[in-house]
């Protein structure tokens, strides 16, 4: 797993050397990047993380299947639909990407950081839980009926075998439509759940479980295990927040009643809200979210109808500012009480970062005027559709090359001339022919580019003119 307090392993897979080193120079001292051309399993072993200069099918599917974090640099929006990209699969080439790209990759190796920390912990959870004994149950999955049982049920339960064997399902669950629903299968589910048990005495026992379907010669059966946690239930605090690691965690963890209030929220969460602990304790959790009615139903109805929900959702700070959040649902089931665990990241930077590449890519592409962008050393970090066409070639072709290997020799006079003129403000403007239209010319101005008032670049707009 990815250690923070060394450099993080990167493994740069391109076509080139030379497309490679403008990606190279990109990251900082933070970063051991190194460059392949073909990529093997030695370095799928030894790597934190992949960037890809290109994208495939062969590529995704790949990486989808691998459990190393991977980003794919991609030329238009195209690319995004051809090869249903989710977002977090790829950065949008556009102006300034190579900028922040060291940042979303330091990102996508924390968040990682973060979810195998998660599973790690979870494994530990469930290797103690599958350590001690489990009941089993075999359910007739069209009526609930018990047709098998372990020695460990009868054990929990108070009940012979004899006597679990004439019982349902419904007998046996302190929650019946719960009961129906999940164990029998009307609705799946891919994660522990809990539910309460009837002994024969009438007592109450507090069971995590699972579930398989299979089938007992031609009959559709179900296969429930679970785990006997009443004595971790004695203590409620204890039992709903029994992932402590949450306490420190750079995540949001919230905890509410079947209120909405806030019955636990971890450190983090109450910073990113501007606020101590205490200050949210007891709170209603929609106090702090901007949504719509329509948004609120919809998330419950989920919740009812599965115990779970996963979606986006915009939270306020103390300041009145808001932030969008990743979040997911789970329900909590403890006596007659039910809870919902709420555990999200802050997803607003990476969401703004992707509309301000799209829109300028927009923008740029939509204006009929060809737009030319390069860099601090005059290389080319940017074409758009409209100068691909003019110059005849592409950027990918092109992106990052020293004046002396750039393919379309009217692209290479341009730069040369743009290398040679006062870029601020360009005071003589440069002026290509139209081809084929001899009293036409194509006349481009030069703007330089700034971040944080350090000179980054200059992109050129051209527009013809007669």
């Amino acid at each position: 797993m990815f250690d923070f307090y060394s450099k993080p392993r990167i493994i740069l897979v391109g076509r080139s050397q030379k497309d490679a080193r403008r990606l190279i120079e990109a990251f900082d001292e933070r970063f051991d990047v190194r460059y392949v051309e073909e990529v093997s399993d030695e370095y799928s072993r030894f790597s934190d993380a992949m960037v890809f200069d290109y994208v495939g099918e062969d590529i995704i599917r790949n990486l989808r299947s691998g459990s190393i974090p991977y980003l794919c640099l991609i030329g238009s929006e195209k690319a995004i639909v051809k090869y249903s990209l989710e977002p977090g699969e790829y950065l949008l080439k556009g102006p300034g990407y190579l900028h922040y790209l060291p940042e979303i990759v330091y990102s996508m190796l924390e968040k990682h950081r973060l979810q195998k920390t998660l599973d790690f912990e979870r494994e530990k959870y469930m290797g103690l839980v599958n350590s001690m004994g489990c009941g089993m149950l075999i359910l007739r999955k069209r009526d609930g009926n018990v047709i098998f049982c372990n020695q460990v049920a009868q054990s929990l339960l108070g009940y012979t075998e004899e006597e679990i064997e004439k019982m349902r399902l419904q007998d046996l669950v302190y929650d019946e439509p719960f009961a129906l629903e999940t164990i029998l299968g009307i609705e799946h589910f891919d994660t522990d759940r809990e539910i309460v048990m009837l002994t024969k005495t009438g007592g109450k026992t507090y069971v995590i479980f699972n579930t398989s379907e299979m089938l007992y010669g031609a009959e559709s059966v179900v296969q429930l295990t679970f785990m006997d946690v009443s004595k971790q239930k004695r203590d409620r605090e204890e039992l709903i927040f029994q992932w402590r690691f949450l306490d420190n965690a750079e995540e949001i963890a919230i905890a509410i009643d079947e209120k909405g209030r806030i019955v636990y929220l971890n450190k983090f969460a109450a910073e990113i809200h501007g606020y101590d602990l205490e200050e949210m304790l007891g709170d209603n959790l929609a106090s702090y979210l901007v949504q719509g009615e329509g948004e609120a139903e919809s998330m419950q109805f989920s919740m009812m109808k599965s115990g779970k929900w996963k979606g986006r959702q915009l939270h306020r700070r103390r300041d009145g500012t808001e932030f969008i959040v990743e979040a997911k649902r789970s329900m909590l089931r403890v006596d007659d009480n039910v809870y919902e665990l709420v555990i999200g990241i802050d997803i607003t930077e990476s969401i703004e970062l992707q509309r301000r590449n799209n829109l300028h890519s927009l923008l740029l592409n939509g204006t009929g005027d060809l737009a030319i962008a390069t860099d601090i050393k005059n290389r080319l970090i940017y074409l758009n559709e409209a100068a691909e066409k003019y110059f005849e070639t592409r950027l990918e072709d092109e992106e990052n090359k020293a004046l002396e290997d750039i393919s379309s020799e009217p692209l290479r006079n341009f730069l040369k001339i743009a290398a040679s003129k006062p870029s601020e403000p360009l005071e003589n403007k440069i002026r290509f022919p139209v081809r084929q239209e001899s009293n036409a010319v194509i006349e481009f101005t030069g703007e330089i580019v700034r971040d944080h008032d350090e000179e980054v670049g200059t992109i050129f707009i051209g527009r013809k003119v007669t």
